[in-house]
């Protein structure tokens, strides 16, 4: 896809800064997919979206300076070229600010690949199911202390990264793993090359993607911990917005076209979602019989 659109890209915002943030920073009169007048969405309006440097769902590309991934190119495809927006597409580094910048007005919508949960579906709208995610350790080289899932983490002093607001340090909480977090994926890989962490946990495709070819690095064959899908996230009450969306990724994924798109950047078939699978059934039910009824080994 030709990325024209046009992007800002800014530093990580302070907890502080971003609780001051007021609902000015969307290209819509009334945020929810129609201008004040009721009219229909797009033609023009501009509509801001939220990345983060985690390959390869979103990130800025350094040799071109534009915006890309396979999230990215999902979002230039639905919102620019099918319902009409102009697209600014922001670089937010830090993770965690994600939703506080949606909730907060900064950006409309969020391209990151965000798994849906229910702590975050209480502050957020999610689009349907996307891309389901299996989970890996980054390790040195050689894996030295035979760690292989979170299990192995267990009852053991090593040194364990998550990067802060994703899944994975509510998941180490949960087993009850002593962790550290990280704000990126960046600074993740760097802990462990560094030797200051002995293991860093995140999504396989993402550690395969960014340290997988990495000299003195490891990373761990993929599992599943809990069932796991992400989507683009919305500010609550956005409802013809994210039925908009929702619809026009209901024909890429039927025609095939999605899986298309997302193959450009090392995804497969393996990584598309049940066709039965709701978002809200990702932010109301429970994870363990999601996890059940259709994670695959």
């Amino acid at each position: 896809m030709d990325s024209t659109t046009p992007w800002m890209r800014f530093g990580a915002l302070s907890a502080a800064a971003l609780l001051a943030l007021t609902a000015c920073g969307n290209g819509n009169d009334n945020g929810n997919g129609t201008d004040a007048n009721g009219d229909d969405a797009g033609d023009g309006e501009t509509l801001t979206i939220a990345l983060n440097g985690e390959e390869p769902y979103s990130w800025i590309d350094t040799e071109t300076g534009e915006p890309t991934g396979a999230t990215i190119a999902i979002a230039e495809e639905i919102f620019g070229e099918r319902m009409g927006y102009d697209l600014q597409i922001e670089e937010e580094p830090t993770w965690g600010n994600l939703i506080p910048g949606l909730t907060n007005g900064h950006w409309d919508v969020v391209s990151a690949g965000m798994s849906i949960n229910a702590e975050r579906c209480a502050e957020a709208a999610f689009g349907e199911p996307e891309l389901v995610y299996t989970t890996a350790l980054l390790v040195p080289e050689g894996n030295p202390e035979g760690v292989e899932n979170f299990e192995d983490l267990q009852g053991t002093d090593l040194n364990v990264v998550a990067m802060s607001g994703a899944i994975e340090p509510g998941w180490l909480e949960e087993l009850g793993i002593e962790h550290d977090t990280v704000d990126s994926p960046d600074d993740g890989i760097d802990f462990v090359q560094g030797g200051r962490a002995d293991v860093f946990a995140l999504t396989a495709i993402s550690l395969e993607t960014m340290a997988g070819d990495i000299d003195g690095l490891e990373v761990t064959d993929s599992f599943i911990h809990e069932f796991s899908v992400g989507a683009h996230a919305f500010r609550s009450g956005d409802e013809d917005l994210v039925n908009e969306f929702n619809e026009h990724l209901a024909e890429l994924q039927d025609s095939g076209e999605y899986l298309e798109i997302v193959s450009e950047f090392g995804f497969t078939e393996d990584e598309m979602p049940p066709s039965d699978l709701t978002a809200q059934q990702l932010c109301e039910e429970d994870p363990a019989e999601l996890t059940e009824q259709y994670a695959q080994d």
